[in-house]
């Protein structure tokens, strides 16, 4: 059975994972580790699962999130801060969302991924709440705008490559070759009489 599950419900449930995660962080004692690096560890995990099922979902090997799940781990690194690691994880989310599970049309991505993750910073950054749980808040925020992504875009249609005309002809003419099969049959059970 191949359950297929909505792009838009999978971003609201990570979206709800990544903002208990980073708030059990928050709250969290972490004697041996900084907290901004357990911060950004943990945006860099929940990124790396949505971007995993993004990849599967849109049929792409997950060998195809090396470069940019590597060099924000690069960033995640060298970051001194959470805001320092949040924007180069939101372009690197752009990219694999929309440079490699989904690709098409080149304005309507641009224009989508403007308003979702441009506008989701801007966004969180002016409404995040203050106090402890304002990062996980703003994280829950991020979250639902980026559904939106699927929204605007088709990714129902743009995530699946179409098989080349070539296997097309392969598949009717081995189709063919069975229904002549069965037809030969036929015919010999009709001259022994035994149809």
């Amino acid at each position: 059975m191949n359950l297929k599950i909505s792009p838009v419900a999978v971003s609201v449930i990570f979206a709800a994972a990544a903002a208990v995660l980073v708030a059990a962080v928050t709250i969290l004692p972490l004697r041996p580790i900084p907290r901004t690096t357990a911060l950004n560890a943990a945006i860099f995990l929940c990124l790396g699962a949505y971007s995993a099922f993004l990849a599967r979902s849109s049929g792409r090997s997950l060998r195809a999130l090396f470069a940019p799940l590597f060099m924000l781990a690069a960033v995640m690194a060298a970051a001194g801060s959470v805001s320092g690691f949040v924007v180069p994880a939101a372009a690197g989310l752009s990219w694999i969302r929309s440079g490699i599970c989904f690709p098409g049309s080149l304005p309507r991505r641009v224009c989508a991924e403007a308003i979702t993750c441009a506008a989701g910073l801007a966004l969180v950054r002016l409404l995040q709440p203050p106090g402890p749980y304002g990062l996980p808040l703003s994280i829950w925020m991020f979250g639902l705008i980026q559904a939106l992504y699927f929204v605007g875009v088709d990714a129902e249609s743009s995530g699946q490559t179409k098989p080349p005309i070539r296997e097309k002809i392969e598949e009717a003419h081995c189709r063919a070759d069975v229904l002549l099969r069965e037809q030969k049959l036929e015919r010999a059970f009709e001259k022994l009489g035994l149809s």
